[in-house]
């Protein structure tokens, strides 16, 4: 086995928050200048550049694991990571049902384009992305692991948009594969992952974590995160 860099929470432009900047190609090299082996791209509530971002990272030699930023009800972001191409698909239809459709205003929160690998902009959004689902924290984290997915509750350590800062603790009932954190993650009894949280290319690989694994793949990531037949995270970047 050996160790494997990862950021998995980078925003593209798709993201209002994202930078114009954060094209899937931009990403791709940004990823490579930075050593990092496997990335995720995780839009907010989308995850339709994921098909693009996965065969550029097959060109580049990265692994590309799909992904989205979800907002739950509660105002909660969670990280859902997705094994391939059919569950993206199926997920992004359940996301899609429980979209709360709220006007989005460009102007004020930033573009939310869709773009080819030739960077031509094939679709707008004009619904505001991040907005609450009408979906709580535990449909959402049955939702991941009914399409085969890992349900990471993200930066948990922030005032806002994490798990403690909207509820004030992490409900008991909840399966939980990992949690993100930005700081020092303090008696956190789940396993812990750092990643960057990017929206501009500047941030790609500020913060990551190193895996122990047999190759860089989403069923490798969910034995390390496991600690399942020697594989393991070896520790975050602090």
């Amino acid at each position: 086995m050996k160790r494997f860099r990862a950021d998995l929470h980078i925003h593209s432009l798709l993201s209002p928050c994202g930078s114009l900047e954060m094209s899937p190609r931009e990403i791709i090299s940004r990823a490579r200048s930075k050593g990092l082996d496997m990335i995720a791209v995780s839009d907010h509530n989308s995850t339709w550049h994921c098909e693009l971002m996965v065969a550029l990272g097959l060109e580049a030699g990265i692994t590309v694991l799909r992904a989205a930023e979800v907002t739950s009800a509660e105002d909660v972001h969670s990280l859902v990571i997705l094994p391939d191409e059919a569950s993206t698909r199926s997920f992004q239809q359940w996301i899609d049902s429980r979209c709360a459709y709220l006007p989005h205003n460009p102007v004020i929160f930033g573009d939310q384009v869709v773009i080819d690998r030739n960077e031509h902009i094939i679709r707008e959004i004009t619904y505001f992305l991040p907005a609450a689902l009408k979906a709580s924290i535990d449909e959402v984290e049955s939702a991941a692991h009914r399409h085969g997915g890992l349900f990471i509750p993200a930066h948990i350590d922030r005032p806002a948009m994490g798990i403690l800062g909207q509820l004030g603790f992490i409900p008991d009932d909840l399966y939980i594969d990992a949690v993100e954190v930005v700081g020092n993650p303090g008696d956190i009894l789940y396993p812990v992952i750092r990643n960057s949280d990017a929206h501009i290319p500047e941030h790609i690989g500020r913060r990551f974590s190193e895996y122990l694994l047999e190759n860089p793949s989403f069923t490798e990531l969910a034995k390390a995160l496991r600690s399942e037949g020697g594989r393991q995270i070896i520790h975050p970047e602090r």
